[in-house]
This record gives structure tokens, C-alpha cells and sequence, in this order.
């Protein structure tokens, strides 16, 4: 009741001018929505896909050294090393 009297209240100051879209169902003649970051992880699955040299050694090569580089600053910030009081 609040909340309808709040909406009618703000019509009444600044009415909505734009006609608001129609809620329905999805039904099996609409088409699936991509969003933009799908899309880039589509583009970047086929970039990698299309190179020869990319392992899964190589990946997880590169998970390691991300991970000690994260370990060591937490290391270095728990110690005080990075910023001392």
C-alpha cells in the first residue's frame, strides 16, 4: 500500500514518459541473449584455441607463479614488510 502511494505520488510530480516493455514468458522462438562478457570469453577460448603452443603445462605453470606472487604479498602484508606501523 506504501509502496503504491509512493508510485503514484512520484507520477503525480514527474509522470514516466516512457512506456514501460511487457513482461512474458521465453518460449521456443526467442533467441538467447548474449551479453558482452560471454562474447569476450567466446573471443578469447578461440584466440587460444587457434594457437598450437598453449599446454595445459604451461597453464598450470602460469597458475603457480600467479599464486606464489599472490602468497608472497599476503606473506609480506601479514609480516608488516610492505607497510610497518
Amino acid at each position: 500500500m506504501m509502496q503504491q502511494r509512493k508510485v503514484d505520488y512520484l507520477d503525480a510530480i514527474a509522470p514516466n514518459t516512457r512506456k514501460r516493455p511487457a513482461l512474458r514468458l521465453a518460449n521456443d522462438n526467442d533467441a538467447p541473449v548474449q551479453s558482452a562478457a560471454h562474447s569476450l570469453q567466446y573471443e578469447i577460448n578461440r584466440v587460444f584455441a587457434q594457437e598450437n603452443t598453449w599446454s595445459v603445462r604451461r597453464t598450470v605453470a602460469i597458475g603457480i607463479v600467479f599464486h606464489l606472487g599472490v602468497f608472497c604479498a599476503l606473506g609480506l602484508a601479514a609480516s608488516g614488510a610492505i607497510l610497518p606501523h
